[in-house]
This record gives structure tokens, sequence and C-alpha cells, in this order.
């Protein structure tokens, strides 16, 4: 997958987030890997995936301050996953 022009390769993973039980995922921008949880749902999954390419898009756009304001990250993130249904993308 690209975002913004990068290729990033998606990798899941079992849990390594030794944050909160609400963290499923992550972008690592110097790998170019965005890491998911892989004991969760589909859905939960592709909710993951577009709140990391959320993160990402903000990351390149500059607005690295967005992107380290979690609950508008969530709230953008989940809009765009509601308007898009990814499984028709694939």
């Amino acid at each position: 997958m690209k975002i913004c022009g990068v290729n990033y390769e998606i990798v899941e993973t079992e849990d390594v987030f030794d944050s909160d039980a609400t963290h499923f995922g992550q972008v690592d921008f110097k790998k170019g890997k965005i890491i998911l949880n892989k004991d969760m749902s589909d859905d939960v999954k592709a909710e993951t995936l577009v709140h990391e390419v959320t993160h990402a898009i903000l990351v390149y756009i500059g607005r690295q301050d967005l992107t380290e304001e979690e609950p508008f990250v969530q709230a953008l993130g989940n809009a765009i996953y509601q308007t898009f249904d990814l499984k028709e993308q694939s």
C-alpha cells in the first residue's frame, strides 16, 4: 500500500503493544510498515488500518501536531472507514 507516495508493508503480529487495551496498531515510518495486532476481527483490523493510515497522512502533510491528538485521529479515521467499504476495494 502507498501512503502519500511512500510504500508501506502491512504486518500482522502478536500483540506487542505494551500500552493500554485500545492500542491495536502503529506506524513504523523508518521501516515503512504498518503493524497490526493479528488477534482482532477483520472489521477491527480494517478500522485500525485506516486509523494508522490517518496518522501517517497527517505526518506527511506536515501536521504532526494533529497526529498526536488521538481523539481527532480516531474521529477522522472512523469517518473515512465508514465512508469507504475497504472490502470492495480489495
